[in-house]
């Protein structure tokens, strides 16, 4: 287990949720993260995480195909194997490398690689040294720039191109100071004010009141406009809803009654 598993991990035992995180394994949803985010986004329901799991699953499994279907289409498929007996097993990540090498393999590989690098464990100065990029790091620390995982990024991206990563990263900073410009003279949210706490204690009851009235079989967005007609009063809601139905499915059942009549 490598240090980013380690650390969400620790957040899942923190909640309180290492159970079910350990029950969705079984289920075979097997990435912690996910299961994190699921998990407290659902208040710990495991058939709503499942659910949505599946889903995700599902729609992971459309977008491969349809990359697979583009490679095909261009006529990439034995490119693609070979990234795939490299390792690199996430067809759409294999397209947009090949895409963006014009179908060059190797250096599909090298982008593929580069990628990997960054999300292992291994130590920066480990990559570093690895792609040869030494001189060019030491060189943009000592003009300040100390963002060490950015650094990285940028010289596999650029391939060690000094000139280009400093542009990149001024425009960046540029960036940055035309987006400070913008919100010049906006009110700043103060997290710490009573104001800003009783709002967030607000915004958890009113995400509650949703989920129970979904649980009740109430969509969503008409959850959200009776709440709002009905004071957040959820069992208001819900005799609304359970009053309004009969009577609506009366008047159905008696407009096709009348259909029926006027057909004979």
């Amino acid at each position: 287990m490598d240090s980013r598993q380690s650390k969400v991990i620790e957040k899942i035992e923190k909640a309180g949720l290492l159970e079910k995180h350990n029950q969705l394994i079984t289920q075979g949803c097997t990435n912690p993260w996910f299961n994190y985010k699921l998990l407290k986004e659902y208040d710990g329901n495991l058939d709503q995480v499942i659910v949505v799991y599946n889903q995700h699953k599902k729609n992971q499994d459309e977008q491969s195909a349809k990359a697979l279907k583009i490679i095909e289409t261009m006529g990439w498929l034995n490119k693609n194997q070979e990234l795939m007996e490299k390792g690199f097993n996430k067809i759409k990540q294999n397209l947009k490398a090949l895409l963006r090498t014009e179908g060059d393999v190797a250096k599909s590989i090298e982008k593929l690689s580069n990628k990997k690098d960054l999300k292992t464990d291994q130590p920066i100065e480990q990559i570093i040294e690895q792609h040869g990029f030494k001189v060019q790091y030491e060189k943009l620390k000592e003009m300040g720039y100390d963002n060490e995982k950015r650094i990285v990024r940028l010289l596999l991206k650029f391939n060690g191109n000094l000139e280009q990563i400093i542009d990149k990263l001024l425009n960046g900073k540029q960036g940055k100071h035309r987006q400070c410009m913008k919100r010049e003279g906006k009110c700043q949210k103060d997290k710490t004010s009573q104001e800003f706490q009783e709002f967030k204690q607000k915004k958890i009851e009113f995400k509650k009141k949703l989920h129970q009235l979904e649980q009740n079989g109430i969509h969503r967005h008409k959850a959200v406009k009776l709440l709002a007609i009905l004071n957040g009063d959820t069992d208001a809601v819900i005799k609304w809803v359970n009053y309004v139905k009969p009577q609506a499915k009366a008047e159905t059942e008696t407009q096709q009654e009348q259909q029926v009549l006027t057909q004979e």
